[in-house]
């Protein structure tokens, strides 16, 4: 089997076979993958795929909520293969991740193509956590709200599938239910979902606020730590127009307020310029990790027959696997940079001016730590840099590191989402542990402090205890943060 990994390379590698295992650690670090047969062999067909996907026995997901039109494809393995998005030859689809108009996505979506296009037809794809790092840095008050409130959806659904749109499955098969009654006790099921029937029979649908940006923290037992834009939004905004729905009116902040119709063209437009494009060949699968990955489907003229399967996650593991934590480090492309000279941050007097002029010189890697008091400083620096454009943040190298009074378990993402807020970056690169000695911090160890170090001392030790996220295991050793 040949595997190509989307988003780095157009060039495949041979691999013997795909287990669970392996699977899950690709699509963690690579987000979309490319299956082919070998070559001088047959292409794979939908059996081939429908058994590929039911040997890496991942959690069955149901398909409710939809809104595209499928039909189910009889398949010999114990799983599901259906028809992708059967919307007209001539629409675009725009991008989306699969379902993030629902509360629980698919964290896995497999396509199969049977049949190639004659034209066009490529199914587009944008890794997530770069268009969540354009609309933080282009428009933060959006991203803001949209962090604060999510986002609410509003679909007019027809009692029968119309094939002939994008978003025209009927409310019963999107529900999955075969009356009325059924359908409103479910709609009654869910906190803050408004609906309406509408006088010629079609049900007016409402979302409850549904979160917009997500962390994605760890995937099985592998850790990911990565924004992502994960919606629907722009898919709503481009794409839900037919004769009962507006694009217009298809979305909204999760606290009814509308949205800047000129930030998410622009959006949009973002996509459409970063996409990577597939031309499929039969026999062809994506597997596609959909908490990081959109995708869309480009217009196309003569036949064409892709088919889609959809998975949750594996099952759940305690251990969380990083390079450099427990295992030898191997694989470094990820601490390269233009240029590997990296600038210290300590005991500055004027750190933003210092960390500006730095970049200015040529410098992109950077040493911090919350132990050196400077980061809100250091942050303003770098920010100040990339707005006037001498360089992007992906350009950019940054370390940080955790304080001794930090290692409880509890206590670590604490301390990062600190150092983040200080330094005004959504990731930076490098967590490390700044000494490997765990100290209790204390109220009399502090009064004993020079004053020049009392407050900052408070500031820094006390104020990341109040902030509420979630917790979790992070490593007690180098560990790269995207």
């Amino acid at each position: 089997m040949k595997l190509t990994r989307l988003f780095e390379s157009t060039e495949s590698e041979t691999i013997n076979s795909l287990s669970q295992e392996v699977f899950v650690e690709l699509a963690a670090k690579h987000k979309a993958l490319l299956l082919q047969s070998d070559d001088g062999t047959e292409p794979f067909s939908v059996e081939d795929f429908a058994q590929l996907t039911e040997n890496l026995s991942l959690q069955y997901y149901e398909y409710v909520g939809g809104a595209a039109p499928r039909r189910l494809i009889p398949v010999k393995a114990n799983v599901e293969v259906f028809t992708a998005n059967e919307a007209p030859p001539d629409q675009l689809i725009p991008f989306h991740h699969e379902l993030a108009q629902v509360k629980n996505p698919p964290q896995y979506l497999f396509f199969y193509c049977d049949l190639p296009s004659e034209t066009g037809g490529e199914t587009a794809l944008i890794d997530s956590t770069l268009v969540y790092r354009y609309v933080a840095e282009t428009f933060p008050e959006f991203m803001n709200k949209l962090k604060a409130h999510g986002a609410r959806y509003r679909r007019v659904l027809p009692s029968e599938d119309d094939k002939e749109s994008p978003i025209g499955r009927s409310f019963y098969s999107c529900y999955q239910v075969d009356n009325k009654d059924d359908l409103e006790k479910k709609l009654n099921d869910i906190p803050g979902l408004e609906y309406e029937w509408m006088p010629d029979g079609c049900l007016q649908v409402i979302t409850e606020p549904i979160p917009a940006i997500r962390m994605i923290e760890q995937q099985h037992n592998h850790g990911i730590y990565q924004w992502t834009f994960h919606n629907s939004v722009i898919a709503a905004f481009i794409g839900w127009q037919d004769c009962r729905n507006d694009r217009m009116k298809s979305v909204c902040f999760g606290n009814n307020d509308a949205m800047d119709l000129d930030v998410l063209q622009s959006i949009a437009t973002f996509m459409e310029k970063n996409k990577v494009s597939y031309k499929w060949k039969r026999g062809d699968i994506f597997a596609l990790n959909n908490r990081l990955v959109m995708h869309s489907r480009n217009s196309y003229t003569g036949p064409r027959r892709v088919y889609a399967s959809m998975f949750g996650d594996v099952a759940t593991s305690e251990e969380v696997k990083r390079d450099g934590v427990g295992q030898v480090m191997n694989d470094f492309s990820a601490l390269m940079v233009s240029d590997p000279a990296t600038f210290g941050m300590w005991r500055l007097d004027n750190p933003e001016e210092i960390v500006y002029n730095a970049i200015l010189a040529g410098y992109r890697r950077f040493d911090s730590a919350c132990d050196y008091g400077n980061e809100e400083l250091t942050g303003k620096g770098i920010r100040r840099a990339i707005d006037e454009g001498i360089v992007k943040r992906d350009e950019l190298y940054i370390t940080t590191k955790l304080w001794n009074t930090y290692h409880a378990e509890e206590h670590v993402p604490l301390a990062l989402e600190r150092c983040l807020r200080d330094l005004g970056l959504d990731y930076v690169d490098e967590f490390l542990i700044h000494f490997p000695i765990s100290m209790e911090v204390r109220l009399s160890m502090i009064d004993k402090l020079h004053p020049r170090k009392h407050q900052d001392c408070l500031t820094r030790y006390h104020n990341p205890f109040q902030a509420t996220i979630s917790t979790h295991l992070i490593a007690y050793s180098m560990f790269q943060w995207k």
